[in-house]
């Protein structure tokens, strides 16, 4: 199984889109760069790992005697596996990111964009005669 490293960052990308609780307040590019970056990062892991169980399985089927067919169906499988829990796992982890990540942007909206009070510095000013 050949996986194009571009087509499932796209594809992993589309689902944060469209599944991921990311709050409507949020602007445009900020959940752009969040779904990007995270996408790039879940696409690396599930690379890495789908080329880590194919070298296992052909290390054990070499070892075992099994059949070609038989290997490339159990990679197959396990890389299907592979796939169904890494997209739970990461949307869990993603979940907290987002909370963590909305909480950044709200102290930003609040304390980044309220207009500064000029500050005055008030001299005191000794009245004629005083001196």
């Amino acid at each position: 199984m050949v996986i194009d490293s571009a087509e499932l960052e796209a594809a992993i990308a589309a689902v944060y889109a469209a599944q991921l609780p990311i709050p409507a307040w949020w602007p445009a590019e900020a959940r752009s760069a969040f779904i990007e970056e995270y996408a790039s990062e879940a696409a690396c892991m599930v690379l890495s790992e789908v080329d880590a169980i194919g070298d296992r399985i052909s290390d054990w089927a070499a070892r075992s005697q099994v059949s070609d067919a038989d290997e490339s169906t159990m990679i197959a499988s396990a890389q299907q596996v592979l796939l169904g829990e890494a997209c739970s796992e990461v949307q869990y982890d993603l979940t907290e990111l987002i909370a963590s990540r909305s909480a950044q942007l709200m102290a930003e909206a609040v304390f980044d964009h309220t207009p500064r009070a000029q500050q005055h510095v008030l001299w005191p000013v000794a009245h004629q005669g005083q001196l």
